[in-house]
This record gives C-alpha cells, structure tokens and sequence, in this order.
C-alpha cells in the first residue's frame, strides 16, 4: 500500500505541474510523460499482487449521440468529423494508443453511401480509422443495445436488411481489357499509342457502387464480438447472442460470478465465450478519463492504481473497458491512456491476447435490462411483419423494408438508454410513422356511382402517397346478383404520389342499387387495406328503353317517308289523268301536267 500512496502522490504532484494543458482529444507530451515517470522515481511503479508488472488490456468504442435515422446525415457527418467535431476527438484520443476500438458501422455505412458526395473531412477521418494500429470490431449496427433486443423477445440480433444506393454518387472505372499496366503498342512502359495508331473509342465504364456488404466493411482485426451495455445483461442473453454463429461477448465482472472470487478476462458460461471487464477498475478509468481538472484526474488515477495492483495474478490480464458515456467537451482520455503505457508497472496487452488465454468457466448475475425499454422494443419490431406484407406492392419491397430496420436499429441504440423522455417520443413517431406506411395505399371513397348502360366499366380510383409507384390489384364484389362483376381483380399500377384509376368490366342484370366490396391486393395476394364499400346505381333499362324509343322512331320516319311517296305518285297520275280527259287539252299541256318524263323524253 505505501507504493501505492506514493505513486498516486505522485501523479497528484504530476497532474499539477501540467495545470490545464489537457484539452479533449489531445495527445500527452511524451517528454512531459518521461519527466513525470522519473519525478516519480522507480518505487513508484504499478506492480500485481505477485510483484511483477500489472497486464491490462483496454476497450474503447467510437459512436454518435442517439438519432432517429438510421443512417448519419451529410450536413451531421461534416460537423462530426470537424477538426473539434465528436468523431474526429475520438479518435484523436483512440488512435495509435493500446485500446481495441469497437466502432458502430452506421457510422461507416453514412460516410461510404454519399459517395461523392460526402464531405471531404468524413472521407479522411473514414481512411485514418481504416489505417489505424490499433485493433479495431464491429458494434452492432448503430450500436444497438443487443441485450435489450434479446430481452424483448428476439431470437436473434437484427442487422440492416438493406440499404438504398444511388449508382450516380460513384465515380466511374474502366472495365477495357487488358494488362493494366495502361501501355499500349508504343513505347514500352508508355501510355502514348504509336503516331500511326487511330483514336481508339473510349472504353466502357462501369459505377464502383459498393455492396451491400462492402458498405458496413473495414479491414477489423477482430470479428465476432458482442459487446452489451454494462449490467444488463440475463444469462438467456447468451444463446441468442450466439444463434447466428459462436461470438464472444464482452461483459463486466458484476454481470458473473468467479469460482473462488478469482477474476480473469477470459471465461466461458455454459458454452458461451466471454471477455469479463473488471467493473471497479474500469470505472476508476472513466473517472480519470472524464475528469475536468488535475485534481480529479490524480485521485481517480490514484484509485486505478490501486486497482492494477491488487490484481491477483500478472500471467491472466485485467480488462478494462471505457464507457461510451464520456464527455466530449473536455476530458482527459488520450492522457490517462498514454500514462498508463508508459508506466513500467503496467504492461499493455491486445484484446486478442487476452480472448486468447486460459478461461474460467463463470454463472451468469442475470441483471435485465428496464421492462418498459423492452417492451417498447418489442412494440415496433412486432410492426415490422406487417410492413414486410404491404411491401410487396413495389417491385422493390427492401425500399420500405430496409428503411424501416434502420430506422429500428437507430431507436435501439445504447446511445438512447438513458434519454428516456426523448426517447418515448422517437418511439411513438416510429410507430406513427408505420401507421402511415401502412395506410399509404387506398381505394378513395366516391359518391355513388351510376351504370345506366347493360354492360360498362367502373371506376374505382386508388391513391398511393409513398414516394414510389406501387402495383395493386383491385378486387370488386357485389352484395347481390343485380350486378355481375365480369372482371375481377383488375391490376393498376400508381405512381409517386399519385392517384390512378382501375377500370371494372361489370355487367347489369336488373336495376336497383348494388354495394359493393372493394378491396387491394399487392401482387402476391397480401391485403393492402381495409375494405371500402362503393354504393352504385344500376339502371340498365334506360338504356333499352332508349333503343326501343330510338327504332320507334326510325321506323316511324321510314313509314311517313313511304306515305309521302306513295301519295305524292297518286296524286301527280290523277293530275296527268285529268288533264288527258279534258277536251280542249292540248298534247303539250297534257305533257306539262303528266307523268314525268325521264331524259330522252320518254314517259316512264
């Protein structure tokens, strides 16, 4: 213990002389660092309980404050990697120091989808992260919060079902054959083609769109770890961690319980592979790291101190994890990182070489997370069946389905565990926001309809308010045989925000008025709403009627045409005939008033 006093002393001593020289994301002085470990003197160093030098490893971890979007606006990704923005000192304090990183690969995904689009220092801060030394795995996307998913009622833990990628956001290469070493028949090693060559035509060109898998990848160094929230997690958590394959889950030593009180990182619990955190130390370690002032900062160190060296064995390493909680404003992270490997007492270790030691088979504490979070959780994942069904009216269904699990995965993230009066809200828009979705697509209610015709088409109109075209069948019964529906169903495709008709072949067999039941399908016979009734009048025998008035009166027209006929004939050969009996009528006045003569001046 005197060793103990006197390097915490020290670090009290050291941490004044630096005053507030520490701001966040800043990088420790390496000579100060050699100075502060030589005032300290050898006495002063970090030793386990066996006397040789404490074996640690640390876990850090790089996400972004709660969203409801599940994936990171452009505007956002440029003030996050900002050269003061909140990604950009994370890592700053990670990068290059001995802390496996786990990152959250929406982060990843955000920056790979713009394209070109995406801002300059997002791109750089992506390629800084992917060449960094320092061991690096994936999160669970967006950081979900994987023990309050598997407490919900999951059986395993979801993942992004897809992502919506514009091909134009991606530069264009070449796909000509060739060597690819850009010569040609000239000049070896020359791109220039010989002065006797003609223009060759420009080779085609294919988009380097990502996949979907590309999009959410980097170069990890360790793959298969999942790392809950601390003191959340039931023994049950465990299976469906490991439904979709074996991983590794990092847990805090209050989450376990060691045979014989004998803490070790590496450890196993009914088969399942465990990384166990030492919980005092590692808050000892967020002390320091959010400390505000020198003060804080020594006595928190001090504390760690004390941590390191009652560990009771330095062949088996101790873990330490740093909460996601830190403060960004102003913190001591890189400091306390760097002070620790460059103690001599502590021996710094990778989060491989501790995964990698002897375990200890270990019983699960269950700690379960809060009811009313997992209940919530549970409420929008039991949406997304629905959703999936109604997707089926695009020809894409992932364009809604995809979006929805992000969003999802978005609203579970650790991020938004302690922000419960924000996050009920998030929630409720969710669920409202699924509402909509499902409602998007309707048959509008009309007036009444009228056939006054034996055979017609009625028009239902549909209307689609999604910001895609969607492809429907309209399906059209009749409560009574009045009407007889010839068609049924009738495919109509609708466009973005739009309305469009379906034209129904019907038949009339009597008049009166007809209900009818109108009801949407998508393409694979899934209900698409709720079903409408449409009251139509059917009064068929105005039309016969009119036909019958119509022939009438043709028939009337034809016969008075054939009495005018006939009597104008009669009465013209009584004219000629009178005229042909009177006795002083002359030939030429009988031919005047007699029949009509054709044209070579015969009589008919």
């Amino acid at each position: 213990m005197p060793l103990i006093l006197k390097f915490g002393a020290a670090l009290l001593g050291a941490a004044l002389a630096v005053g507030g020289s520490v701001a966040a994301g800043a990088t420790a002085n390496p000579g100060d660092e050699a100075s502060r470990q030589e005032s300290a003197g050898p006495d002063a160093m970090v030793a386990a309980a066996d006397g040789n030098p404490s074996r640690v490893a640390i876990v850090g971890s790089i996400t972004v404050p709660p969203a409801e979007a599940g994936l990171i606006p452009a505007e956002l990704l440029e003030a996050y990697t900002a050269p003061t923005g909140e990604l950009t000192r994370q890592l700053n304090s990670l990068n290059g120091r001995p802390v496996a990183i786990g990152v959250d690969p929406m982060i990843v995904a955000s920056i790979r989808i713009l394209g070109t689009t995406a801002p300059a220092s997002a791109t750089a801060w992506l390629e800084r992260l992917a060449t960094a030394d320092n061991e690096t795995f994936s999160l669970g996307y967006a950081d979900a919060d994987v023990a309050a998913l598997s407490q919900a009622g999951l059986g395993t833990i979801p993942g992004p079902l897809s992502f919506t990628i514009d091909p134009t956001l991606f530069p264009e290469e070449s796909t000509a054959p060739g060597d690819g070493n850009g010569t040609t028949d000239g000049e070896p090693g020359s791109s220039t083609p010989p002065a006797s060559a003609s223009a060759s035509p420009e080779p085609p060109t294919t988009p380097t769109v990502p996949t979907q898998e590309t999009l959410t990848d980097l170069p990890w160094s360790l793959d298969s770890i999942v790392w809950p929230r601390n003191g959340d997690i039931v023994a049950a958590d465990l299976g469906v961690f490991n439904s979709a394959g074996p991983v590794t889950t990092l847990v805090d030593s209050e989450s376990v319980a060691f045979p014989g009180g004998a803490p070790r990182a590496s450890a196993t619990s009914a088969g399942s592979s465990l990384l166990v955190a030492d919980s005092p130390a590692s808050a000892q370690l967020q002390l320091a790291a959010s400390s505000t002032n020198d003060e804080s900062w020594a006595a928190a160190m001090a504390s760690l101190t004390a941590s390191l060296a009652s560990w009771p064995d330095s062949s088996s390493t101790m873990l330490l994890t740093l909460d996601r909680s830190i403060p960004l404003g102003v913190n001591r992270l890189a400091i306390t990182l760097d002070t620790l490997a460059q103690d001599p007492g502590v021996t710094t270790t990778t989060l491989a070489a501790a995964r990698g030691e002897a375990s200890v088979e270990v019983a699960v504490v269950d700690r379960p997370v809060a009811p009313e979070r997992t209940s919530q959780l549970a409420t929008m994942f039991a949406t997304e069946p629905g959703l999936a069904q109604f997707a089926t009216v695009l020809a894409d269904p992932t364009l809604i389905t995809g979006e929805r699990r992000l969003a999802l995965l978005a609203l579970s993230s650790n991020s938004w565990a302690d922000l419960t009066a924000g996050w009920t809200p998030a929630v409720n828009s969710y669920l409202s926001r699924s509402v909509e979705i499902l409602e998007s697509v309707k048959v509008e209610e009309s007036s009444t309809l009228n056939l006054r015709s034996y055979t017609g088409n009625l028009p239902i109109t549909v209307s689609n308010s999604l910001p895609f075209p969607v492809t429907v069948a309209v399906h059209v019964a009749a409560d009574t045989a009045i009407l007889d529906v010839i068609e049924s169903p009738v495919s109509v495709v609708v466009e973005a925000g739009s309305q469009a008709r379906a034209l129904v072949p019907v038949r009339s067999i009597a008049n009166g008025d007809v209900m009818l039941r109108v009801n949407l399908t998508s393409g694979t016979g899934v209900a698409v709403s709720s079903p409408v009734i449409i009251t139509t009048n059917v009064q068929a025998e105005w039309e016969t009627a009119f036909t019958a008035v119509f022939v009438a009166l043709l028939v009337i027209v034809f016969a008075v045409g054939i009495v005018r006929t006939v009597t104008r004939r009669r009465r013209e050969r009584r004219a000629r005939l009178a005229a042909e009996s009177a006795p002083d009528a002359s030939p030429e006045s009988v031919e005047k008033v007699g029949d009509p003569v054709d044209a070579d001046g015969q009589a008919p």
